[in-house]
């Protein structure tokens, strides 16, 4: 009991041996407790620091033990003047660190162009960091790409630190975390302390919206090298908040199934096929954009040609568009 209050084990023994036979020196104390007795001198001295043993009344030359219960009292009170000195510590820490985010704040917004490229996924991920941790009131973002469940995992702790200090956060996932299994426990147990999710079949690129102030998306989502452009240009934020915002509107949220169309009977996921198989792109970019397999889009396109009675792809995108498909 006395270890939780913060005395060590050893000395526990000590002063319980005390308690017991007051009169003990530290020979006899280390002969009873098959101690060494230099280890029974250190633990009477810690004793004698923590005001766990006084001067005797009756020999000026001893020490007694206190009793058990002023014991636990005196070592009560000596935690809660750590805790308050602990406290006050964090506070000042706090209030230096919401300074530094400050000034990092104002600081992004003096860039002189409203621009600045970052280079690098470690670049990126410091910056992505930084910008939560001064996020005040919300975050949107757009996910279209599964994250590993490492890096759902390294995430978690400032999503949720940002959920306690009562930052909104919107996502908008690609429709395939519903069926992954990491993904979809994720977003369930953000969605139950309070992050919104939707997802939806198709996604543009990643971006991310903070206080809508600040945003930053991809520099060129083509390259293999991972780069990124952080903007706080308000004209520029303004249209990225705008593109989310349409996003958000026709995406499903996490709690819904995304259900067919009552007047086509078609799903949002094949919609999505339909309209992009239109443009021109091959299977294996609708595959791509859509997060599932070749096979998957063969399987779903094959489907969608016999209900549309169709016998080529020109003839059933010209179908769709007479149902009221596209």
């Amino acid at each position: 009991m006395l270890r939780a209050l913060g005395l060590d084990a050893v000395s526990e023994r000590v002063y319980r041996a005390l308690l017991a036979d007051p009169t003990a020196d530290a020979t006899l104390l280390a002969e009873q407790l098959a101690l060494p007795q230099g280890e029974v001198t250190r633990s009477l001295d810690t004793l004698a620091d923590l005001a766990l043993l006084r001067m005797s009344r009756e020999a000026a030359d001893r020490q007694r033990p206190v009793s058990l219960e002023r014991g636990i009292a005196l070592l009560l009170k000596r935690q809660e003047e750590e805790v308050r000195a602990r406290r006050a510590a964090l506070e000042a820490n706090r209030a230096t660190a919401a300074a530094v985010t400050e000034r990092a704040t104002l600081e992004r917004r003096r860039i002189p162009t409203g621009t600045e490229q970052l280079d690098g996924l470690d670049e990126i991920q410091s910056c992505l960091e930084s910008l939560a941790q001064g996020a005040t009131t919300e975050i949107r973002s757009i996910v279209p790409t599964l994250m590993t469940p490492e890096a759902l995992e390294a995430a978690r702790p400032l999503d949720e630190e940002l959920l306690r200090r009562g930052v909104a956060l919107k996502t908008v996932c690609h429709e395939s975390a519903r069926t992954n299994q990491p993904a979809l426990a994720y977003a369930r147990s953000m969605a139950a302390i309070g992050a919104q999710l939707r997802t939806a079949p198709a996604l543009p690129h990643r971006l991310f919206v903070v206080d809508r102030a600040t945003a930053l998306v991809p520099l060129d989502p083509a390259s293999p090298r991972p780069s990124a452009v952080m903007v706080t240009a308000p004209g520029i934020v303004a249209a990225l908040g705008e593109l989310f915002d349409r996003v958000w509107d026709t995406a499903v949220p996490l709690e819904d199934a995304p259900a067919p169309d009552r007047a086509t009977g078609i799903t949002p996921t094949e919609r999505e096929l339909l309209r992009i198989l239109s443009t021109g792109l091959t299977d294996e970019g609708a595959a791509k954009r859509l997060g599932v397999s070749l096979r998957t889009v063969k399987r779903r396109m094959e489907d969608l040609m016999r209900r549309l009675d169709a016998g080529s792809r020109f003839e059933a995108g010209f179908k769709a568009g007479r149902r009221g498909w596209l």
